[in-house]
């Protein structure tokens, strides 16, 4: 089973400065506020530790890895300009239930969210670019490393599921439990690489956060190749 954070100590920083912060996300957090929810979300928690912060991105709730807050309203401007423009790097970590087909491609569509929530790829939406690689075949499916090119809402879920390959544990894209599959308590994604130019100093900021999940982590091999 995946661990709860206990206690914003528990928090752990990937980059801290006087104007930007990203640490690892832990699972079963919501990254801000959302309606009808009421328990404490990763930017409460941030903000206890270290006082006001700024998102600047999101990652779903059960989704693990590097996330930036900016600390100054300048660094949030700076932060929302480089991530609308497409000028940060993400690079994430997906297991999968199936080898997706192709194994290795790109995905451009324009996605749509449904009534019901789920989105899906449509001939009007917004524009959504994703590349990946399967890494290695696993049992019950693939670990795939998946590169944001853009960064829309569940755009990795959405995208391997029309592969045919949605990530374990994400009933709402289409991943049902086989027998001999691995037993999983949450949707297998994490962030592991972010990178982008500090809004202030223009330094390279450049982060990775270790996945929480064994079945998630690439071999040597793997991440020479990434």
């Amino acid at each position: 089973m995946t661990e709860r954070l206990s206690h914003p100590n528990d928090l752990t920083v990937l980059h801290e400065d006087e104007h930007v912060l990203v640490v690892d996300k832990p699972a079963f957090l919501l990254t801000v506020g959302a309606p009808g929810r009421t328990e404490k979300t990763l930017l409460d928690l941030v903000q206890t530790r270290f006082g006001r912060l700024y998102p600047v991105h999101r990652l779903d709730e059960e989704t693990t890895g590097a996330l930036a807050f900016a600390r100054t309203i300048d660094a949030r401007e700076g932060l929302e300009m480089i991530f609308r423009e497409r000028r940060s790097e993400r690079l994430y970590l997906a297991l999968c239930a199936r080898v997706p087909s192709p194994p290795s491609g790109r995905i451009e569509s324009r996605l749509v969210t449904g009534e019901d929530g789920i989105v899906r790829s449509e001939t009007k939406g917004d524009l959504a670019i994703t590349t990946y690689r399967t890494l290695t075949r696993r049992s019950g499916g693939a670990l795939v490393a998946c590169r944001l090119m853009t960064g829309r809402r569940n755009q990795i879920r959405a995208h391997l599921s029309e592969l045919g390959a949605p990530l374990c544990g994400d009933r709402k894209y289409g991943w049902r439990p086989r027998e001999g599959d691995p037993k999983v308590d949450r949707t297998m994604l994490h962030a592991w690489r972010l990178a982008f130019d500090h809004p202030i100093d223009g330094s390279r900021v450049s982060c990775e956060a270790e996945p929480p999940d064994p079945r998630l982590r690439p071999s040597a091999s793997d991440e020479a190749e990434s």
